[in-house]
Order: structure tokens, then C-alpha cells, then sequence
């Protein structure tokens, strides 16, 4: 991403976390494992006005060429981490290397570059793969290919967005952080990035701007475009993740203010209604804002769960899982509910606190050969929280770069977090990828139908240029253990030079990656940062300073067959009218309307009700006590529906 000020604010964060950090490495494994550290937290739910969507229809082809700029990005700082985990070593290290390697991919072509794309420095590579398409972004930049590389399309986030004009800063200035989702429940794709106007970063606003196709073709179906005004004044939601809910779009942002000297402020979570965005209605938006310490430990960088329909659907009306691993050896997870019928009702909850093992900080970067160090991000967790429900287990699937004891060395590690029936319990299992001395970062990971799972990173170090890695786990491997050892996606044969205009070193690399799963349910995609290039200048034609590639590949024991189509995406309810028009409380109300198979909740003037589903055209529920007269609501996996006329609530 390319704002100016973010980085060297997370210098204050991090000052601030090490105290604490230090302090809880000399204390033990850090919070009590389950209950929620903060129990007299009130978080107030923030309902944001519904967003009127833009549109493009037809052929993208058809959007003229954006111009790209050619920018650079300020490198990170170099922050002198405390080590938490030095004194108790890493009790989840796996240093066997596997009998069986993982199978080679099968498909691997490069994906866009700087050359082409121009955003600066990192590419904030990720990527998402649909039945019949991949597409890619970087900073700025979108991708479109068929599953054997062909690339269908590419231009600017510019272009795209001014094709539908918003009247917002996401038309005309895109300024990276990019990601893209493919949400097999809906079957359209989403892509989102973060926009303001140059001159208007130190004062605001800032928006969060969402493209989502109409139909499952991304070339030839048309795009809807929504601009969500997300902050109004002086403060950046940097970093923003999201994840793909029944019920939702989830979002978190790390928020910095962007005057003075760019602070940390706080973690802000979001959900946008999905199913009103992918029909091309006006969607809301509900936020919350998350103290900036709970229980004593700083709160920063929460990943959404992200939900795939070949690897299970959380049961209906089950909350997106909020997860972070930042100051303390826990895995802290929050429970985000949205109520779309009355969104003030929406909830976020905990955090729980199950333990992980003991790790050490990584380093802040890391060697390549010839080259400039090479930024890490340890030990935030990395893009996707995934979630899976095999048979009933319902999971979240974590990873992040983790340290080693003594010259500290660059590892993977991952975590598998059951929260089965919404119960977060204790970690399954977890390990320390560590086969050899060389550094692998920037992981991320993914899980087929048949339970196994692939994680892909990054490798280098002083004797090698930077290369892209994967290995996996089967279902049937012994818990805590990847049984599928380290394959290459691509081996670069370059480097990362130079200085930005300010002098500072050019060590930004990544900042994130994407392992996804196919719709057939079990071929893992992987795509991020290599170079090939050796360049001996940050910008201009002498060198192509950063590419990225995108491969494929299956493990053994998944069924190649493409599984049965995802249902076709449920209606949004109707109310068509209610008998009696009056009553008290107590008294039972017949609702009629369409689509009301599978309700979640019923209300009368935004008060909840108790209520009985008899079909998918009539709810029976019950007037609540201390009800006002008003609109009777109606929620459902699929949407939510407000009556036209109001319930007279009479004494």
C-alpha cells in the first residue's frame, strides 16, 4: 500500500507492545486460555446509511486503458521487537522434512508486474480463483485469466471504477491495499481497495471501494461499484482484510490517524450486506470500534473468517470469527453478529483466549542475495482466516511468521482453532515449519473438501534470490505435522534494489499473499511476490523491479470431480402484510411475504421477538414486551426485509 504515514506510525504501536510483550514472556503463556479478558466491554454497533451502487454493464474490454501511476512506497521501519517466546523456546517445531514431497503444480504462469502496473512498493499481491477464472491484484492494478494463464483483461482500479462513476475518490484515485474474493454463495466476485483524494489525506474522507460483478463472468457481465465513506475525518483504515459470510462482507481496518505524526489509533471491524450488493441494491454497513487495548494487551490487525461452500457453510445465523495473534501467546477471537433488519442489534463479542505454543518474534526482514533486505511482517496473522465445517467440525485455519531462538530465523507456523457450534475451544493442532536454516515469510494458507492443507510463502536468504514455496498436510497426516514437504513454485533468479527519493532503504516485499481453493474443491492456487529482475534503479524501464506469479496445484487423497453446483443465491425476504395490524404484547402476529424459509430473527420497531417459521410464505411471532408501535422486520441467511406499514402496539 502507499500511504505516507502508516508505516512509521506502527514504530508507536510496536514501542508500545513491547513492554507488554516482554512482560508476559517472563510470565507465562499469556491469558487465561477461554474466558473473555474484558467481560464488562459494551461495544456499541455504528449503522452506516446505505450505499447507492454505480454500474458498468457489458464487456470490460470496452473500458479504455487507466493511466498507471508510477509510484514507490516508504519502507517499513525497522522495529527492535521484543522476543516473547525466546525464553521458552518453540515447543511446535516440525524440523523433519517429509518422505512425500508435495506434487508439483500443475499449472504456473507470472501474474502482473511492476513494470506493467507501476504502484510502488509492495504489489500487495492477492488473488482469488472462480469455476472458470483467476484474477489477480496488485496495488492499483487488476488481473483477469483463464485457469491456463491466458490473460482476459487488465487495467487500473481507476479505469474500472470511473467506467460506473461513484462520484467519489474511488474513480479517480485508487490507492492500493487491494483484495479480491470470489464468493462461491453468490457465485460473483468482489474486489475492494481503499481510495481518498491526494489532497485530502491529512483531513479525510476516506472510503473503502467495492466492485462486484452481477453475474459469475467477470469479463462480460457487468460490475456493480460501491463507495463506502468509512472514515470522514483524519484517519486511515490501513490494511483493510475481508472474508465472505452468509450474511455478510467482513472487514477490519488497523486505523491511523493521518496528520501529525500518523498514530495508531485503533482496530475498526465492519460488515456490508452481500446479498444487497451482489443484486445491485442500496447496501448498509455496520462498524464497530475496538478499544485499543483489551484485558491489558494491545488489539491489532483482526483477520474475518472466510467462509467456502466446498468446505462447509456455518450453520445459519452463526457469527464471523475475528481472530488476531499480536501481544500475547493466544489466539484472541471475537464474534461479529449483524442484525440487518435492525442493525443497531448487531453484536461483537470476546475475545476468547485459547493458548498457543511459545514462539520468538522473526525478524523485521530478512536477506537476499545481491539485493536489499526483504520485509517479514512477523508475526501478524496472514490473509485468509479460513474457515472450514467438515462433517459437523467446524475449524479456523491461521497462519503467520513466527522466529527462532538465538540468529533468528524466519519460519511459518499455522494453527488449526476449532469452534465447533460457536464454541471456541483449544487449538487442535499447530506447528513451526523449520526443515533448514533458510527463512520462509509471508505465508498464507488454504484447506480442500477432503480436510488437507497447503500453505505457500516466500524463501530466501544470503545465498539465494527470492523464491515461492509450498508444502501441505493431509487429513490423514498425524496431527501437527505437514506431511507433504516443501515443492517450488517458481525459484527467482533476481533482486530488490535501491533507495526511495528520500533515502530510506527499499525493504518492502509482500505485505501479503493468497492461497485460495478451487470450486472443485481440491485444487489449492497460490500467487505472490518473485523477481526475476536485477534491476540497478527503483524506477524506469532498466528493470522490471517486481513480478509475481500465479500456479496450481492438488494433494493426493481429493477427489479431482467438480462437486455439486453451489445453490443458485436465495431471494431476499418480502413482508407483504401482517394480521392484526394491532395489538399487545403478548399477542401473536401472522407476517406474510415471500422467501421467509430459514428466518434468524423478528422484529417489531428494531425490539426482537420470539417466533415460529411455519413456511417459507408466513411467520407466526409474538409481540415482545416494551415493543413500540413501528415496521416489523424480518432477517434470513439471505437478506433482511422491513414491512411497508407499521404495527399499532396498543396498552
Amino acid at each position: 500500500m502507499r500511504s505516507r504515514l502508516v508505516r512509521a506510525a506502527i514504530v508507536v504501536l510496536v514501542l508500545s507492545t513491547i513492554a507488554t510483550v516482554a512482560a508476559i514472556a517472563g510470565e507465562g503463556p499469556g491469558l487465561a486460555p477461554s474466558a473473555a479478558d474484558a467481560p464488562g466491554l459494551d461495544l456499541k454497533p455504528e449503522p452506516k446509511e446505505k450505499v447507492k451502487p454505480a454500474h458498468f454493464d457489458g464487456d470490460l474490454r470496452r473500458i479504455p486503458q487507466g493511466h498507471v501511476k508510477q509510484g514507490e512506497a516508504r519502507p517499513e521501519p525497522q522495529v527492535p521487537y521484543a522476543a516473547p517466546g525466546a525464553a521458552d523456546g518453540d515447543t511446535a517445531l516440525q524440523t523433519s522434512v517429509a518422505a512425500a514431497a508435495a506434487p508439483t503444480p500443475s499449472t504456473s504462469f507470472d501474474g502482473l508486474d511492476y513494470k506493467g502496473s507501476l504502484a510502488g512498493f509492495p504489489p500487495d499481491t492477492n488473488g482469488d480463483v472462480g469455476p472458470n477464472h483467476y484474477i489477480q491484484t496488485v496495488n492499483t492494478s487488476i488481473g483477469i485469466y483463464s485457469k491456463t494463464g491466458t490473460q482476459l483483461w487488465k487495467n487500473t482500479f481507476d479505469a474500472l471504477f470511473s467506467a460506473g462513476g461513484t462520484g467519489t475518490p474511488c474513480d479517480n484515485s485508487n490507492e492500493g491495499d487491494p483484495v479480491v474474493l470470489y464468493d462461491p454463495i453468490g457465485d460473483r466476485w468482489i474486489i475492494s481497495d481503499f481510495a481518498w483524494a491526494d489532497a485530502a489525506f491529512s483531513t479525510g474522507p476516506f472510503y473503502q471501494c467495492f466492485a462486484v460483478s452481477q453475474t459469475a463472468d467477470p469479463v462480460n457481465g457487468g460490475w456493480y461499484f460501491y463507495a463506502y465513506k468509512i472514515q470522514s475525518g483524519a484517519v486511515l483504515g490501513d490494511y483493510p482484510k475481508l472474508g465472505v459470510w452468509p450474511d455478510g462482507i467482513y472487514m477490519s481496518t488497523n486505523n491511523f490517524a493521518s496528520s501529525g505524526a500518523g498514530s495508531f489509533k485503533n482496530v475498526e471491524v465492519f460488515a456490508f450486506d452481500r446479498v444487497a450488493m451482489e443484486a445491485g441494491r442500496a447496501a448498509g454497513s455496520v462498524a464497530f470500534n475496538v478499544p485499543s487495548v483489551v484485558g491489558g494487551i494491545q488489539v491489532f490487525s483482526l483477520l474475518p473468517s472466510n467462509a467456502r461452500t466446498v468446505t462447509g457453510l456455518p450453520p445459519a445465523g452463526a457469527p464471523n470469527y475475528f481472530a488476531s495473534i499480536y501481544g500475547s501467546y493466544n489466539i484472541r477471537v471475537w464474534k461479529f453478529h449483524v442484525d440487518w433488519a435492525n442493525p443497531a442489534n448487531s453484536t461483537f463479542t470476546g475475545p476468547t483466549n485459547p493458548s498457543v505454543a511459545s514462539f520468538s518474534v522473526g525478524p523485521s526482514t530478512v536477506p537476499e542475495k545481491t539485493g536489499n533486505p526483504l520485509d517479514t511482517l512477523s508475526y501478524r496473522l496472514m490473509m485468509q482466516n479460513q474457515y472450514t465445517n467438515h462433517g459437523g467440525r467446524e475449524s479456523l485455519w491461521l497462519t503467520h511468521t513466527v522466529g527462532s531462538s538465538g540468529t533468528n530465523i524466519a519460519r511459518v507456523r499455522w494453527y488449526e482453532l476449532p469452534v465447533t457450534g460457536g464454541t471456541v475451544g483449544a487449538v487442535r493442532q499447530q506447528a513451526t515449519l523449520a526443515p533448514d536454516s533458510k527463512h520462509r515469510f509471508m505465508p498464507s494458507l488454504a484447506v480442500d473438501k477432503a480436510g488437507n492443507m497447503a500453505v505457500g510463502y516466500s524463501v530466501s536468504d544470503s545465498t539465494m534470490s527470492p523464491a515461492l514455496r509450498y508444502a501441505g498436510r493431509l487429513a490423514t497426516d498425524p496431527l501437527s505435522t505437514l506431511g507433504q514437504s516443501e515443492t517450488s513454485l517458481i525459484e527467482g533468479t533476481g533482486w530488490q534494489c535501491c533507495r526511495f527519493s528520500d533515502n530510506t532503504l527499499n525493504t518492502r516485499w509482500g505485505d501479503y499473499a493468497a492461497m485460495t481453493i478451487d470450486p472443485d474443491g481440491c485444487t489449492f492456487w497460490f500467487t505472490s511476490e518473485y523477481t526475476n529482475a536485477t534491476p540497478t534503479t527503483l524506477k524506469g524501464d532498466t528493470g522490471n523491479n517486481w513480478q509475481t506469479r500465479i500456479g496450481s496445484f492438488q494433494l493426493p487423497g481429493c477427489s479431482g470431480s467438480q462437486p455439486p453446483a453451489p445453490p443458485s443465491p436465495s431471494a431476499a425476504p418480502t413482508i407483504d402484510g401482517f394480521t392484526p395490524t394491532s395489538g399487545r404484547a403478548g399477542q401473536a402476529v401472522s407476517i406474510n411475504g415471500t422467501n421467509l424459509t430459514g428466518v434468524t430473527s423478528v422484529t417489531f420497531a428494531g425490539k426482537p421477538a420470539s417466533f415460529t417459521s411455519t413456511s417459507g410464505t408466513t411467520v407466526t411471532a409474538v409481540v415482545p414486551r416494551g415493543a413500540k408501535s413501528g415496521p416489523i422486520g424480518v432477517t434470513t441467511p439471505s437478506g433482511s426485509a422491513t414491512s411497508a406499514t407499521s404495527f399499532t402496539v396498543t396498552k
